[in-house]
């Protein structure tokens, strides 16, 4: 089955809390991209879906996740014939199934991975679902026990903070499927510090003008919590209605209702003692990661201070 005459060229595929909705707003702007209006179509993992417990963060995945080809190649028919199409889905680095159904539909295709200090990403996380009415617990620490004590990697991880974060399992797939030259890994840190050469390799790996420069990186799906408490409940207890409407309601629409609610909030810091925790827990899969860095001289070396325990939440909480 392929895809690739009607279908995406390339596919950005994570992780969550990365940066990736201020990427797809960035490929939307430039006149030689195409991408669907909404990201995280997610129909490379809408098989994996289907046997996981519907609570409200699944519930919320599948309410915008396409399972129908005919509907997925429908996103892609407003493209002209010099754009390149390409979507935006970061739970695609979050099953191993993934990297062979995209390599089955597009094997042409380009894959871009961008990572995040997978200790800071499960925190913001954690904070972003908990703002958003996603998750019920309390605490970090709460949230991520049962995955302390269990380290195995999972082959879908799905609604768990720690097992996305095993970037080096999950992108191991995909240097399986596709030719290392196809792949691109870029790193949330240098996102943060310059957006705009961050762009620029990027339109180079897909071929098209360099635009970085000229195309502004807006701070999207920003993390923490909401100040205002009147505010913070109503959002929290609407997760699942704005799951609902987000298929129905222009993106200028959505985009106004999170300024609204957002506009203020305030960024929890880690404990460091669950800081040291999760270091401890990431340990083997970032050294494989940076193996794999090395090994293929495209990428970029991971940012100095990941995996370290004495590191502060120095990065800015989300792009």
């Amino acid at each position: 089955m392929s895809g690739a005459d009607r279908g995406p060229a390339f596919f950005l595929v994570g992780g969550s809390r990365c940066g990736t909705t201020s990427l797809h707003s960035a490929f939307a702007r430039h006149p030689g991209i195409f991408v669907p209006r909404d990201k995280s179509p997610n129909f490379f993992t809408a098989p994996d879906m289907a046997d996981f417990p519907d609570a409200a963060a699944m519930i919320a995945m599948k309410g915008h996740s396409i399972t129908d080809r005919d509907d997925y190649l429908d996103l892609f028919t407003e493209a002209n014939d010099i754009q390149v199409r390409g979507e935006v889905s970061p739970v695609y680095l979050q099953s191993i199934h993934t990297a062979a159904r995209i390599a089955a539909f597009a094997p042409e295709a380009r894959i871009i991975a961008i990572l995040r200090d997978p200790v800071d990403r499960a925190f913001a996380h954690y904070i972003g679902r908990r703002r958003d009415g996603l998750d019920d617990r309390d605490t970090f620490e709460e949230a991520i026990a049962a995955e302390l004590v269990d380290h195995a990697p999972r082959a879908i991880a799905f609604n768990r903070y720690l097992a996305i974060g095993r970037y080096a399992f999950f992108l191991e797939r995909f240097y399986r499927e596709f030719p290392a030259n196809r792949i691109k890994v870029v790193f949330f840190d240098d996102l943060v510090r310059d957006p705009a050469h961050v762009l620029q390799g990027l339109f180079d790996f897909l071929e098209v003008e360099r635009l970085g420069d000229r195309i502004p990186m807006d701070h999207r799906n920003r993390g923490g919590i909401i100040r205002n408490p009147l505010l913070r409940n109503v959002w929290t207890r609407t997760a699942l209605v704005r799951a609902r409407l987000r298929k129905h309601l222009p993106e200028s629409v959505r985009d106004l209702a999170g300024r609204a609610f957002l506009s203020k909030i305030e960024k929890p810091s880690l404990d460091p003692a669950i800081r040291r925790d999760l270091v401890d827990y990431f340990a083997e899969d970032l050294f494989d990661l940076k193996a794999m860095c090395e090994h293929h001289s495209s990428v970029d070396r991971v940012p100095p201070g990941w995996g370290s325990a004495g590191a502060a939440s120095r990065r800015k909480d989300d792009a």
